[in-house]
């Protein structure tokens, strides 16, 4: 009986894995389950990202809600403001976010309050708004919109 059809090796010892394919498969192995590891980081970080963006843009709309509940006289609805730096009734921290806003009258929208001939007139205004992360960097929503009386 031939001992090589059996499964048995023989004396030169070629059948079978040697150490140097063991380490290579491993070292394989290895570097396989290291990348996906590196791609559940790189999710986590776009996920932490997605919802932070989410929030910044909830708060923003927020805001202009607020701003737009204010009575037309409101010193936050005055014409001013700046997207780069607090201006004073113009900027408004929320929880961890800086919000910031710029209002201007909208370039032809002005009609008598309440349609009335020779009665002061109104401006519809432009509205631009910022929510902006701690960092400054990471996550800033813009929010275009137009106020109404």
């Amino acid at each position: 009986m031939d001992p090589r059809r059996n499964g048995a090796t023989t004396p030169g010892g070629d059948s079978g894995f040697g150490l140097v394919e063991a380490m290579i498969a491993t070292m394989i192995t290895t570097v396989g389950v290291l990348s996906v590891a590196g791609l559940f980081l790189v999710g986590a970080r776009m996920q932490a990202s997605a919802t932070a963006g989410s929030t910044a843009w909830a708060v923003g709309t927020a805001e202009i809600e607020r701003i737009r509940t204010l009575a037309p006289t409101a010193a936050e609805r005055a014409d001013g403001g700046s997207l780069t730096a607090n201006v004073a009734n113009h900027f408004a921290i929320r929880g961890l976010l800086t919000v910031r806003w710029v209002i201007a009258n909208k370039p032809g929208a002005c009609a008598p309050i309440g349609g009335v001939p020779g009665a002061a007139a109104e401006c519809a205004k432009d509205v631009q708004l910022v929510a902006i992360s701690p960092n400054q960097h990471a996550i800033q929503a813009r929010i275009d919109s137009v106020l109404f009386r």
